[in-house]
């Protein structure tokens, strides 16, 4: 990567006018008359970038977040100042931009590749990874038209992560795909900050703090604050709270939410999930994994196949394997929908595994309480280890062997709540009333 990357915007301006008629529109387009209203998208924005800058944009809808990032990527003309772009940008700003709705995927994917800066050979090339990277299999030859907002999403990031941008621009689009490909492409996102500048907008601020090591919030058309990601989100949650007038609750969503928004919002089960940590290596373990273990996994309550819950329910998580080892250990995570580690458990230490000693093919059954977790999706990767001789070594790994989703009927901050019993409160004598 070129030393030379980098993105410095200074004194930005962009005002619209608000024309009350189309007749005036045309007028103005046509003879370069200003409207009797105008308003500002945004006012004296300056940012400076360099490789290794993740850069979160918070605030409001209609702050100009968008707008800053259309003219960075050069889809909008700015009304004052100047921005200084060296490197290739790739931008993902809206679901199915630049895309042909009458062209397939391939085609699609084609023409944004070459207008990134490949060559026809370059893209042939990297095609294949393309495929395997976007996950929409015989889709990808179909008309786009029929493509979901997911599959859309698919498309376009796999595209933008194969074309050596220098710069990424990102607008809430992968708040749209399942957990699966969110997780994949916040992991793509992690191993590619060190050399690349990423500009990056969410309303899931847990996102942000995750994600990014800058962050700057907008109000208004003006940058109020920049610097670190939690203090900048925290101020803007501070204002936020403010501004409605009322007490504000951070909901297990991540965002801020008051009142009725707030019974809405704990209800709902899904949640924008937006980043991701590297692969979990189960421990300390060695990896031997060359694929001719087979993994499966599923979740039931009583006996019943599930994959929605609230918490608090007995649940049976069943591993399945075969072509394992003599003696195995089977281990599972769960992660959330940033990609954090939950928790973990493997049968080495539970005490009715102990003696048993499946050869080759075998079911472990865990059964324990799900924990009163955060609305949102979830995913268990698990493993099988020989634990034979020696340290134990992973002979299958399975990403994404089982999922669920939570639906808390729980207010509260944080990745999980307490089953709490009881909270008394005593009057101490004597105190200060």
């Amino acid at each position: 990567m070129s030393s030379d990357v980098e993105l410095s915007v200074r004194g930005l301006g962009k005002v619209y006018d608000l024309h009350d008629s189309p007749w005036k529109a045309l007028l103005s387009s046509l003879f370069g008359w200003h409207a009797a209203t105008r308003k500002a998208a945004l006012e004296d924005v300056n940012l400076d970038a360099r490789p290794g800058d993740v850069i979160g944009i918070v605030g409001a809808n209609g702050a100009g977040k968008s707008t800053l990032l259309e003219i960075i990527a050069g889809t909008r003309t700015p009304t004052s100042g100047s921005v200084t772009v060296r490197g290739r940008v790739a931008a993902l700003l809206e679901l199915g931009a630049g895309f042909n709705p009458d062209f397939s995927g391939l085609e699609n994917a084609r023409l944004s590749a070459v207008a990134y800066g490949l060559t026809p050979a370059q893209f042939r090339e990297r095609w294949p990874a393309i495929v395997a990277f976007a996950g929409i299999g015989d889709f990808i030859r179909r008309p786009t038209r029929e493509y979901s907002s997911g599959m859309f999403a698919r498309l376009a990031f796999a595209v933008c992560a194969h074309v050596d941008a220098d710069i990424l621009i990102i607008d809430e689009i992968l708040g749209v795909g399942d957990v699966q490909f969110q997780q994949k492409s916040m992991r793509f996102l992690r191993e590619a900050a060190a050399d690349k500048i990423i500009l990056y907008v969410s309303h899931n601020q847990t996102a942000v703090t995750a994600l990014c090591n800058r962050a700057i919030w907008i109000d208004d058309g003006r940058v109020v604050k920049s610097g670190a990601p939690k203090a900048v989100v925290h101020a803007y949650h501070r204002a936020t709270a403010r501004g409605t007038g009322a007490a504000g609750t951070f909901s297990e969503l991540g965002d801020l939410v008051t009142g009725d928004d707030a019974a809405r919002v704990f209800g709902e089960a899904g949640q924008e999930a937006a980043g991701a940590l590297p692969l979990v290596d189960f421990g300390t373990a060695d990896i031997d994994d060359d694929g001719t273990l087979v993994i499966e996994a599923g979740l039931a309550v009583n006996g019943k196949p599930a994959s929605s819950f609230h918490g608090g329910e007995p649940v049976t998580l069943s591993i399945a394997w075969t072509g394992g080892p003599s003696e195995a250990l089977v281990a599972f995570v769960v992660r959330d929908p940033l990609g954090q580690v939950l928790f973990y458990r493997d049968t080495g230490g539970i005490e009715a595994t102990k003696g048993v000693k499946p050869a080759g093919s075998g079911q472990v059954r865990f059964d324990f309480v799900l924990p009163y977790l955060a609305s949102g999706a979830y995913a268990i990767d698990a493993a099988v280890a020989d634990a034979g001789t020696g340290p134990a070594r992973i002979m299958g790994r399975k990403e994404f062997a089982a999922s669920f989703q939570v639906s808390s009927r729980h207010i509260s901050a944080g990745l999980a709540n307490l089953a709490m019993r009881a909270a008394e409160i005593a009057v101490v004598e004597g105190s200060e009333p």
